[in-house]
């Protein structure tokens, strides 16, 4: 049993779910428009709001980094599960980066929108603020990829609980970050480091 640099980062997988609360509560105490807003309401909003936005999205983009962070301690868990092949856990973690970079984007356009402001047209507003529909879209079919091969992994190799296979599908995925972060770190990595061994001398 040891304490490993992947042990500590797997907590990092609870930072990023606190860090998005905050981003979004943030936001939410602008003037953000409602529903289908106008390009006039949301040149409005970009305009009296800018630096409320710049802070929402900045918290927002570093939950993301830690999330890429926990998601380096996830792969060498998996990895070491499943063993060198690693066909789910290349699955897992290439969902998981794009999940990540996502999310890194999703506020970016309301916040270039905030930060140009002056430069920005009613129409050019509401095509800015659509972009972040596409990021989340993309966060989304990830994130799902992301549970699926990690589930499965779960499953087959037993490496943290068989229910988070599942659970995932029904407490959605910030509450299956914050459980499968605290079970990484409350499950130490079994066995010692691999040190190279000195080459053998020549006769």
């Amino acid at each position: 049993m040891r304490w490993g640099w992947e042990r500590l980062a797997a907590l990092a997988g609870v930072i990023p779910v606190v860090l998005w609360v905050i981003g979004v509560l943030i936001q939410e105490s602008s003037d953000m428009p409602g529903d289908e807003p106008t390009g006039e309401q949301l040149l409005s909003w970009y305009v009296n709001d800018e630096q409320t936005i710049v802070a929402a999205a900045f918290v927002f983009m570093l939950g993301a980094l830690f999330f890429l962070v926990f998601l380096g301690a996830l792969r060498v868990r998996l990895l070491a599960a499943e063993g060198p092949a690693g066909f789910l856990t290349t699955i897992a973690f290439a969902a998981g980066v794009a999940v990540g970079i996502f999310l890194l984007m999703l506020p970016a356009p309301d916040m270039a929108a905030a930060l140009s402001n002056d430069e920005l047209s009613p129409d050019a507003a509401l095509a800015v603020n659509t972009l972040g529909d596409m990021f989340f879209l993309g966060a989304e079919l990830s994130a799902a990829l992301l549970l699926a091969a990690a589930g499965l992994l779960f499953l087959q190799t037993r490496v943290l609980q068989v229910w988070l296979g599942w659970a995932g599908l029904l407490l959605g995925f910030p509450l299956w970050t914050i459980l499968v972060a605290v079970l990484l770190w409350m499950r130490p990595v079994v066995g010692e480091p691999v040190t190279a061994r000195p080459p053998e001398p020549i006769h």
